[in-house]
């Protein structure tokens, strides 16, 4: 029998709150007795709820400061991801026992629990059907990704650019295979495309090519050469990114992506209107190019139009698109190499949104900058903010964050 809030959200609308409370008073009651141990082991949201994304169980209330997602105790997620566009948004949490569950928009089945339809919305979190052993997780735009213990790798949800990597075009609102994969060490996803990074250091791409986003078009044989256009449009499955071997981390944004390598500098590709390659240029680019200036990054994030390196020394970089502050540097001027982000000591973690960015800290707090206008910060205003602003100052225990790279809401656990 299924526990209490998965048939929760299958309640009439009136019936909702009183249940909610009922359930956070449960679920409180099994956490340590200290209010601030049953805080910090919650999984927290904030920002735009409009499709239930926030997994409170409310009518689409947006929140401007951090609220708890139904039945999801932070002692049993083991990570979070957070997908959608500006206008929607669904989130993914992986649980310890290998299972995913998802909440928010499911129109075209991104929830994976076999419905989808345009008015489809889930307020609370639901089971991911048919996974088990899963070991990462990741969101795009209307699409999913579930990497599992063997080496393989699931998808669900939109598939018209051929994001689900399963050779076809056809939506699957139920986990599919993602053809030719096998030994994969991490994923990401994209607005309309998807990456894997194998054991063996190289990537594999798939989906949507408008941008270059997959990073298979030939690098040009010469530097003063004219950048071609990025072929084919599409892949309906994954292909090798040429000429990347060492690679140890990758990271997608809206329609750019970012791949760290072995000797702490990072290769970027795709989209690059607002500098978010960080290569000097506004010129977008089908195959990777270096991240100019970079040196000893151990993680990235990538949003709409900006990107971030957390380095070794637990400082941030940041660049590109910089109209809402989301570099962090206490400017709005964009910024198409890298410059450090101010006031950040000790990053632990680092997530990007499509207009803000989300930084855990040593002692488990969590900073935010950047737009503001769906709370997406945290800080209960929708105040843009330059420069990093604290979010969880209650809790000392977060350990990861998450935001979608064209989205605008939050997640934390």
């Amino acid at each position: 029998m299924h526990p209490p809030h998965r048939k929760l959200r299958h309640l009439t609308a009136t019936a909702v709150p009183a249940l909610v409370a009922s359930l956070t008073l449960l679920c409180s009651a099994a956490l340590p007795t200290s209010a601030a141990s049953a805080y910090d082991l919650r999984v927290r949201a904030w920002g735009n709820n409009v499709n239930g994304q926030l997994g409170d169980g409310s009518a689409k209330t947006q929140r401007l400061t951090p609220i708890s997602v139904v039945g999801l105790s932070g002692a049993e997620v083991n990570a979070v991801a957070a997908g959608g566009t500006a206008t929607t948004g669904f989130a993914l949490a992986l649980l310890g026992n290998g299972t995913v569950e998802a909440w928010g928009r499911n129109d075209k089945g991104q929830l994976g629990n076999g419905a989808a339809g345009t008015t489809d919305e889930w307020s609370v979190p639901g089971l991911v059907a048919g996974l088990a052993g899963v070991d990462a997780v990741a969101a795009g735009g209307t699409h999913a990704l579930a990497l599992l213990k063997d080496g393989t790798v699931k998808a669900w949800g939109l598939n018209d650019k051929g994001q689900l990597g399963d050779g076809t075009t056809t939506n699957a609102n139920l986990p599919v295979t993602v053809a030719g994969l096998d030994d994969v060490k991490a994923i990401a996803a994209g607005d309309s495309f998807s990456m894997a990074l194998l054991r063996d250091g190289t990537v594999k791409t798939w989906g949507l090519n408008d941008k270059g986003q997959l990073g298979i078009t030939p690098t040009p044989a010469s530097s003063t050469a004219a950048v071609p256009a990025p072929t084919p449009a599409s892949r309906a499955t994954a292909v090798a990114v040429p000429g990347l071997t060492t690679v140890k981390g990758i990271t997608a944004g809206a329609s750019h992506a970012l791949a760290l390598l072995a000797d702490g500098t990072v290769m970027s590709w795709g989209l690059n209107d607002k500098g978010q390659l960080g290569d000097d240029t506004t010129v977008n680019k089908p195959y990777p190019v270096p991240v100019l200036e970079l040196r000893g990054v151990t993680a990235l994030a990538a949003g709409a139009g900006h990107s971030l390196a957390l380095l070794q020394d637990h400082t941030l970089r940041g660049w590109g698109n910089n109209a809402n502050g989301q570099v962090g540097d206490g400017t709005t001027t964009q910024r198409n190499t890298s410059v450090p982000v101010p006031g950040l000591p000790g990053v632990t973690a680092v997530a990007a949104g499509g207009g803000h960015n989300l930084a855990v800290l040593s002692d488990g707090t969590v900073q935010a900058w950047g737009l503001n206008d769906k709370g997406q910060l945290g800080d209960g205003t929708t105040t843009q903010r330059n420069t990093p602003v604290l979010v969880l100052a209650k809790s000392g225990s977060v350990s990861m964050v998450a935001a979608p790279s064209s989205g605008n809401f939050s997640l934390a656990r």
